[in-house]
């Protein structure tokens, strides 16, 4: 943050274009891994100098997103099965005493707005909206954290968000179908949620993030491991 501050507006308002468009890129599998990034093609396309595209090449990097190819260059990082395996595992922890922490202090207010989300989520998976879709399902599990009034808890689940979005984008290049399993999952959440049904949520998140796991092995024995470490 320090570098950062010292430098020209325009270089940081460059600077973070290039951030934003590599890592929406990255993260809805528009980059996938092993792909290099050529820096100049980049700023050619947004229209900016190199410079703020390798800073934000270098974020990236501290980031785990991105890593350096022969000495030069950059190249989307891989994901191997274990690391994947890890972020489920970790996820699923986390939304588990997420449900448990939220559901003695669940309101109607609270209720309805988790409702809205996922009713934008399946109007974006009507449309075919990939990426739009994924948004308002993270804004769930967003909310659902908030919501828990646990500052840590959000944190935590903050951290990871980027990742589990980033492997559901790559499921789905594979599995058409899991989107709308997904989005199955997250009602019987929801619902378990607005019983009050602790038992029922805690069930309800280990078959959503058990799902995703056996999607993600599945999506790397189909051959898309040429894309994973």
């Amino acid at each position: 943050m320090q570098m950062n501050a010292i430098l020209p507006l325009a270089i940081l308002n460059s600077q973070e274009k290039a951030y934003q468009h590599l890592k929406q890129a990255i993260l809805d599998h528009e980059f996938r891994p092993n792909e290099r990034l050529r820096a100049q093609e980049i700023a050619e396309k947004l229209k900016i100098s190199r410079t703020p595209v390798r800073e934000a090449l270098s974020r990236l990097e501290q980031e785990g997103f991105v890593i350096r190819s022969g000495g030069w260059g950059y190249v989307v990082k891989p994901v191997t099965e274990k690391e994947a395996m890890d972020i489920y595992h970790v996820r699923g922890a986390l939304e588990v005493e997420a449900v448990k922490e939220l559901i003695p202090r669940i309101d109607r207010e609270t209720i309805a707005q988790l409702q809205g989300c996922l009713k934008k989520a399946e109007d974006k998976l009507r449309q075919g909206k990939a990426r739009e879709y994924r948004y308002h399902t993270r804004t769930f599990y967003r909310m659902l954290a908030r919501a828990t009034e646990n500052s840590c808890l959000e944190h935590m689940m903050s951290l990871i968000d980027d990742r589990v979005r980033w492997l559901g984008a790559m499921i789905t290049e594979r599995n058409t179908d899991r989107p709308r399993e997904s989005l199955k999952g997250n009602w019987e959440i929801l619902r378990a949620i607005e019983s009050q049904d602790a038992a029922a949520a805690e069930t309800a998140v280990r078959k959503h993030v058990a799902g995703a796991q056996k999607s993600f092995i599945a999506y790397v024995r189909s051959g898309a491991n040429l894309n994973v470490a």
